[in-house]
């Protein structure tokens, strides 16, 4: 079990930090408190939370399902629940994937393991939210 410290954000609090940059919230939220770590234990969490690029099958198991899957192994696996089913735009058009909060700012995560080469992925660059699942 990778070490990490643990921090609480509530729903308001993260609600406004995503409409900082942008993303919006089509679903009513079901949780007041989320949980989440720093950059540094998301290096650590997120490197267990690849799934096998050999599970892809389009629409059956695509973006969407690694994305989701990833949001349920973190939540079960290390408590932490801000880590959070994203849809956004990356060079190839629409695409699921997962943003976490990291207490200053947010981090991109891309579960399939075949898919980028980056556990971390910056915001600001090629993956860009528009919709986050809370």
């Amino acid at each position: 079990m990778p070490k990490f410290n643990t921090y609480a954000i509530s729903l308001p609090a993260l609600m406004a930090e995503y409409q900082n940059i942008g993303v919006s919230n089509p679903f009513n939220p079901s949780d007041g408190w989320y949980y989440y770590t720093d950059r540094a234990g998301w290096a650590a969490v997120l490197t267990n939370l690849l799934i096998s690029s050999s599970l892809y099958q389009p629409d059956k198991f695509d973006c969407d399902d690694y994305s989701l899957k990833a949001q349920v192994l973190c939540a079960e696996r290390y408590g932490l629940n801000a880590l959070r089913y994203t849809f956004g735009i990356i060079p190839a058009g629409g695409h699921g994937f997962c943003t976490a909060w990291a207490g200053s700012d947010f981090i991109i995560f891309e579960p399939n393991e075949g898919f980028n080469e980056d556990v971390l992925i910056e915001l600001g660059g090629e993956y860009v939210p528009k919709q986050v699942l809370l």
